[in-house]
């Protein structure tokens, strides 16, 4: 028998040593990554500011203002006209001379309606302009055998716009009286404008010259929106057995709608799928249609479209279609109907193309288009 002992075992604690917690990197907004290197917190609160207000804008270009117009769907008819935008905006269009014209514009107003009086200007041929004539004398030299343009421009302004006056000069260079005159609700005319309205404006001036011009050569000049209204009076005076000698378009259109969809301010807002009802229909809901494919067809004076290919107000395919669409339903004893483009080149666009060197040469050759359609003599046209 073992007189051995044995020894009991006492666990022995196992030391540890204690261990440094590993660190969890946080993320720190002012580090670019991959870079290393910090961004300014200043620019961060740019950055955010830039997205809010980005958002910001698209929320009201594409909610508030959609929403906007639906509700106040009148405010179309003030997009159309736009009559109440001038620039300059204080300009005093009682004064022509102050635009270029010297002291030879007969400025005057003819009461239309009750509550519809327009701002005119007469502008004499060059050759009656500097022999000195009396303004009491401007009304009976519109019987003087001269041809006669009367003019109506498009949206915006006053007759005294820049581009306007330009052709103004070009006409009476030419030895032509010029009428211009501000549709109601523009510059110093007043009333409200309306399809119908401005119509009736251009056609109580049409008339009013007719009364004082004798067998003198008539004729209607229209351009950009003044294309729309030129072309449905011409289809109101051909039809009454009144009609002009012949009618210049200038940068038309088809039709009002057509026009707006194409127009560079609705451009924001084409991807939109309620962008047809909401910005074209709605000009239906103020009775303006301005549909000069349709009133073409009734327009049998001769017929002259100018248009510049680089127009990005009223793109060159619109007058090009309406010149197609002219080609196909008017009459076939119509008077001739002719077309003339401005190469891009040239830079033209919308309102320019009274500075072309050969302008001069079309409108005489169209006058003398005229002339073999109509009765008056080379020199009564020329």
């Amino acid at each position: 028998m073992s007189n051995t002992r044995q020894r009991k075992s006492t666990p022995v604690k196992a030391q540890t040593t204690p261990q440094k917690e590993e660190e969890v990197p946080v993320l720190n907004t002012d580090t670019v990554k991959g870079s290393g290197q910090a961004l300014p917190g200043w620019l961060w609160r740019a950055i955010l500011l830039c997205v809010k207000v980005t958002l910001g804008f698209l929320f009201c270009l594409h909610v508030l203002t959609p929403v906007f117009i639906l509700t106040n769907p009148w405010i179309q008819s003030k997009a159309v006209f736009l009559n109440n935008f001038r620039w300059p905006p204080f300009i005093d269009v009682t004064k022509p001379e102050e635009f270029g014209l010297g002291n030879t514009v007969r400025n005057f107003y003819l009461q239309v309606e009750e509550h519809s009086r327009v701002g005119v200007w007469h502008l004499l041929p060059q050759s009656l302009a500097e022999s000195g004539v009396e303004f009491n004398q401007y009304e009976s030299l519109l019987k003087d055998g001269k041809p006669i343009f009367l003019y109506l421009h498009g949206t915006s302004g006053s007759r005294a716009g820049w581009h306007r006056v330009q052709l103004y000069k070009l006409l009476v260079s030419l030895e032509f009286h010029v009428i211009a005159f501000d549709y109601r609700g523009w510059a110093d005319s007043v009333g409200e404008p309306t399809e119908d309205g401005v119509v009736a404006d251009s056609y109580f001036i049409y008339k009013w010259i007719k009364q004082r011009s004798g067998n003198a050569p008539v004729f209607l000049w229209g351009h950009s929106l003044g294309t729309a209204i030129t072309t449905k009076l011409a289809k109101m005076l051909c039809e009454k057995g009144e009609e002009p000698v012949g009618v210049v378009l200038e940068s038309p259109f088809t039709n009002i709608k057509e026009a707006a969809s194409k127009h560079p301010f609705t451009a924001p807002f084409r991807m939109l799928p309620w962008f047809e009802a909401v910005f074209l229909d709605t000009i239906d809901q103020n009775n303006i249609s301005f549909t000069s494919d349709k009133n073409i067809a009734h327009v049998t004076t001769p017929l002259l479209i100018l248009h510049a290919e680089d127009d990005k107000v009223v793109p060159f395919e619109l007058g090009k279609k309406l010149y197609s669409i002219a080609s196909e339903t008017r009459p076939t004893n119509s008077g001739p109907l002719e077309f003339v483009s401005f190469n891009a080149s040239y830079g033209y666009g919308h309102k320019l193309i009274c500075m072309a060197p050969e302008l001069p040469l079309i409108i005489r050759k169209f006058l003398e288009t005229c002339h073999e359609e109509g009765k008056h003599s080379p020199q009564e046209m020329l």
